[in-house]
């Protein structure tokens, strides 16, 4: 529901194994991309999105990639392969995006800067323009 916490149980992890207090992001925006490493489309917008990321440096807006992938080898390979940057978590359990309801990913939220959700289905990285517009005018 809009305007909902980010979820409590939800336990996200970094690439050294430690877990990541979402609440961390708090006082900006936050574009959360559910992704895999398996997913043919969700690979397809890892370039968009660490573009617009790069993009998006000084602004109120944070991005923050949460893989879904069960496989932390596969991840981590990921991410060297696709040479990721920024803030890269792993949801271990699925939690996060049944937590969401999401359905199928790539998909994507932004949540505001008092952790509440803000946007469900949030446009994805390669719509270019229209996404950067959109966040850069979050107040």
């Amino acid at each position: 529901l809009l305007g909902a916490d980010f979820p409590e149980d939800v336990a996200l992890v970094n690439p050294e194994g430690k877990v990541v207090d979402f609440s961390k992001f708090k006082g900006k925006y936050v574009y959360v991309d559910l992704w895999a490493s398996w997913c043919g489309p969700c690979c397809r917008e890892i370039p968009h999105l660490q573009a617009l990321e790069k993009e998006l440096e000084g602004s109120n807006v944070v991005c923050v990639s949460v893989s879904t992938d069960t496989d932390e080898e596969a991840w981590k390979a990921k991410l060297v392969e696709a040479g990721m940057h920024g803030n890269q978590l792993r949801d271990r359990d699925g939690s996060l995006g049944t937590a969401l309801n999401v359905g199928g990913i790539p998909f994507f939220v932004i949540d505001d800067k008092e952790g509440k959700l803000h946007t469900y289905g949030a446009q994805r990285p390669s719509s270019g323009e229209a996404i950067k517009q959109f966040l850069l005018n979050l107040k």
